[in-house]
């Protein structure tokens, strides 16, 4: 009898075992609608953008989620006891901040291709020029890293300053050295005394 009990408890694990590995995990917590453009998360009736929005659940908003299907999708809860379909990706575990939106393109904002003003350098013939800002500049030269105004200022020169002019890009800046420390870089023409 005892071997029957034994063969019973190993047969009913087994089947307890083939039902626990069968059935789909159900992992339920809460998670946040995070859409990348602040807009709402649209629930669907089925898995896939094919199948109609039931719902929408505001950014930043708790939503239920009972499963991920591991196919992009989670099965979520919309009402009370209604379950519907996000997409996995638009949800996040933490709560987002407010959402932000991206600045648009500011027009005084200068954007500027470097490679394009690198290439357009002509290297010359070192020759000596003298430092001549304006008042507007506040009575200093600035050397940037780059040929432009946005660049990095790596320098400020006074009047009289004497520098080395090591490449001209057109008529608009120059690259220069100082021939006291070997620091190099850019300062527009308009304060530049030939």
């Amino acid at each position: 009898m005892s071997k029957r009990l034994l063969a019973l408890v190993a047969v009913m694990a087994l089947i307890m075992t083939m039902f626990a590995f069968a059935a789909p995990a159900s992992a339920w917590e809460w998670r946040y609608s995070h859409c990348s453009n602040g807009k709402p998360l649209n629930i669907r009736s089925g898995p896939g953008k094919e199948y109609p929005t039931i719902a929408q659940v505001n950014y930043g908003d708790r939503i239920g989620v009972d499963s991920d299907l591991g196919n992009g999708w989670s099965l979520v809860y919309v009402g009370s006891q209604d379950t519907g379909y996000a997409m996995t990706a638009l949800m996040s575990k933490s709560q987002p901040g407010p959402y932000v939106p991206p600045k648009k393109d500011d027009p005084k904002t200068e954007t500027v291709d470097y490679n394009s003003l690198f290439n357009q350098a002509r290297l010359v013939t070192p020759y000596t020029v003298t430092l001549n800002p304006t008042v507007t500049s506040k009575g200093v030269a600035n050397v940037r890293w780059a040929p432009s105004k946005s660049a990095t200022l790596l320098a400020k020169y006074n009047a009289g300053t004497e520098v080395t002019v090591i490449a001209e890009l057109g008529t608009k800046w120059f690259q220069v050295q100082d021939p006291i420390t070997g620091a190099v870089g850019f300062v527009n023409f308009a304060y530049v005394n030939k």
